[in-house]
C-alpha cells in the first residue's frame, strides 16, 4: 500500500508538472527575431549589410580566400605550390586543369557567392520598407546593390551562364535554372550603375567607413565588366572619367602596395577589411596560406620560374617573388623556401608578413592584411587596353606609362600588335600573383591563334618550357597538358548543386 501511495504522489506530481510545461510550452516566444520584425531600425539594416561584405571573405580560412588564387594557378604564374600529394588536393587538380564537378573548391565558391546574392537580396527587399531616413535606405541599398554585383561578377567568369536570384528565396520556390550570361552580365551593369548613383566618393567618407563600396569602386567594376564583354566604346571614356576625379594615384611606392601598414592605400579602389581580434577570426589566411613551411607556412600557390624569368631587372620582381636563398629582411637574410614541399622554390611576397608584423596566436585567421581585389594601376592598363581597342593609341600609351613611371621605368612608345603586347605584358607585371593572370588570358584574344583565347597558347608555351628549356626547381612540371580550351574556359557546374536541382541545372560542356 506505501509503495501504491507513492507512486500516485509521484504520478500526481507529474501530471502537474506536465501540464504546467504544456502551458508554458502554449505560450507565444517573447523576443522573436524574425525578417517580419527585422530592420527596424539602423543598427539592424547595418548588421544585415556587414553580413553581405562578409561573404566575400567567410571565417573559416578554407571556404572563400584561397578561391581567389586560382587566377593564378590556373596560369603561368604559379603552381598548386606545395609538394604533398595529398594536402589540399582538389587544389592542385584546379592547378592541372584536372577538374571535376565533385571538386571542393568549386563548391566553396558557387555556394559563397549564392549566400552573398541571398544576403544582399534581403536587404535590397527589405531596407526600403524599413523606418530610417531615404538618405540612410538610399546608402545601405547601393552597398547591397554593389556587392550583389561582385558576386555575379565572381559567378559569370567562373561559371558562365549562373541562376539569376533578385529576390530572396525560399525552400518553397521552384528550382531555378541557367540564364544566359549575357543576362547576368546586364544585370551587373544595371546593380553597378545604380549603386554609383548613390555611393560617395571616396574622399566623402567619413573615417569609419573607409573600405566600404564607393562610387569610384562601382564604377570601376562597371569598366571591367565591360572590358570583359569587349564593349571598348562604353569602357574607354568611363574608365577615363573615374581617373580625372583624381580621387585615386599611384603615390604609394609599389613596395607599399601590399604593406600590412598600408591598408586602403591611394591606389585602392577595393578591398576585403581585416582586423586582429584575440576573440574573433577577423583576418585572412593568405599570408599563411602562401608562405614557406619552414616559415611557418603552408606552402601553396607558389611562383613559377616562368614568372620570376619574365620579371628578371624589373623593379616590382623583389616585391612580387622570393625565391629560395633571397634575403628578405634582417629576421630573414636567406630565405628558406623547403625545397623538398616546395614545387618552384618560391613564395608569393605580396601575402608574406615580417616576423613583428605577424599575430602571436591563431595567426591563420586573425593576420590583418587587407586583400586588395581592385586597384587603381589594374583600372589605368584595363582604360589602355579599351583605348587600343578604340584605335586611340596615345592615350593607351599615357596610362601604360603612368603605371611603368611608379616604378623608375622609362616610357614606351610602341605602336599596333606590339602596343597590345605591352599592355598585356604590364598587366602580367604589375598584377601578378594578385589572381587576375587566368581571367585575362581567357577573355584575351590570341595573337598565335586569333580566333582562340590566348590562355590556349600561354599555356601550351608554358608546358613546351616546364618541359623544355627550364633547368629551374619546377623543371618537368607538366602542369597545363591537361588544358582543353573547349572545357577550361569555365569550371563545372558543382555537381551537389545539380543534384539539390533535381537536374534543372545544366553541366557546363566538357565535364
Amino acid at each position: 500500500m506505501r509503495r501504491n501511495n507513492q507512486l500516485i504522489i509521484i504520478f500526481s506530481v507529474l501530471v502537474v508538472l506536465w501540464s504546467s510545461c504544456s502551458d508554458f510550452l502554449e505560450q507565444p516566444i517573447q523576443g522573436k527575431q524574425v525578417l517580419e520584425n527585422y530592420f527596424a531600425n539602423e543598427d539592424e539594416c547595418l548588421k544585415a549589410l556587414s553580413g553581405c561584405y562578409a561573404s566575400l571573405s567567410p571565417e573559416d580560412w578554407w571556404e572563400n580566400d584561397l578561391f581567389y588564387l586560382v587566377g593564378d594557378i590556373c596560369s603561368d604564374d604559379a603552381f598548386k605550390g606545395n609538394s604533398l600529394e595529398g594536402d589540399q588536393r582538389d587544389f592542385g587538380e584546379l592547378a592541372r586543369f584536372n577538374i571535376t564537378p565533385q571538386n571542393e573548391w568549386i563548391q566553396y565558391k558557387w555556394q559563397y557567392a549564392y549566400e552573398q546574392i541571398y544576403r544582399c537580396n534581403l536587404v535590397i527587399k527589405n531596407v526600403p520598407d524599413a523606418p530610417v531616413s531615404d538618405d540612410f535606405k538610399m546608402r545601405v541599398i547601393a552597398e547591397a546593390q554593389f556587392l550583389r554585383a561582385f558576386a555575379y561578377f565572381e559567378l559569370v567568369k567562373n561559371f558562365g551562364d549562373v541562376p539569376l536570384l533578385l529576390e530572396p528565396l525560399t525552400v518553397n520556390d521552384p528550382k531555378q535554372e541557367r540564364v544566359s550570361a549575357s543576362l547576368i552580365w546586364t544585370q551587373i551593369e544595371q546593380d553597378l550603375k545604380d549603386a554609383s548613383g548613390a555611393l560617395p566618393e571616396r574622399s566623402e567618407q567619413g573615417a569609419s567607413d573607409i573600405g566600404r563600396a564607393t562610387k569610384g569602386a562601382a564604377l570601376a567594376y562597371l569598366v571591367k565588366a565591360y572590358v570583359y564583354q569587349e564593349k571598348w566604346n562604353e569602357a574607354e571614356p568611363l574608365a577615363k572619367q573615374i581617373v580625372e576625379t583624381g580621387e585615386y594615384n599611384l603615390n604609394d611606392p609599389f613596395t607599399m602596395v601590399w604593406s600590412i601598414h598600408n591598408p586602403n592605400g591611394n591606389g585602392s579602389l577595393f578591398e576585403i577589411q581585416t582586423v586582429f581580434d584575440n576573440v574573433l577570426d577577423a583576418g585572412t589566411v593568405l599570408p599563411v596560406f602562401t608562405r614557406s613551411r619552414a616559415d611557418g607556412g603552408w606552402g601553396f600557390a607558389t611562383p613559377s620560374s616562368h614568372l620570376d624569368n619574365f620579371m628578371e631587372g624589373d623593379p616590382r620582381r623583389n616585391a612580387t617573388i622570393i625565391k629560395h636563398g633571397d634575403y628578405v629582411d634582417e629576421d630573414y637574410p636567406d630565405y628558406d623556401t623547403q625545397l623538398s614541399e616546395n614545387e618552384t622554390g618560391r613564395i608569393n611576397r605580396k601575402y608574406w608578413i615580417a616576423w613583428n608584423d605577424r599575430p602571436s596566436q591563431s595567426e591563420h585567421t586573425r593576420t590583418p592584411l587587407n586583400h586588395i581585389l581592385f586597384r587603381y594601376a589594374d583600372l589605368l592598363l584595363l582604360h589602355a587596353e579599351a583605348a587600343w581597342h578604340n584605335n586611340n593609341e596615345s592615350e593607351a600609351i599615357a596610362s601604360v606609362n603612368l603605371v611603368r613611371q611608379r616604378v623608375g621605368l622609362a616610357g614606351i612608345s610602341s605602336t599596333g600588335e606590339q602596343l597590345l603586347m605591352d599592355i598585356y605584358m604590364e598587366r602580367r607585371m604589375e598584377l601578378a600573383l594578385e589572381g587576375h593572370r587566368y581571367y585575362d588570358l581567357k577573355r584575351q584574344k590570341g595573337i598565335r591563334y586569333p580566333n582562340s583565347s590566348r590562355l590556349k597558347e600561354v599555356m601550351e608555351d608554358f608546358v613546351a618550357y616546364n618541359l623544355g628549356a627550364n633547368d629551374d626547381y619546377d623543371a618537368g612540371n607538366a602542369k597545363g597538358e591537361l588544358f582543353d580550351e573547349n572545357v577550361h574556359l569555365l569550371f563545372p557546374i558543382p555537381q551537389a548543386e545539380i543534384d539539390l536541382s533535381d537536374g534543372t541545372l545544366t553541366q557546363n560542356k566538357g565535364y
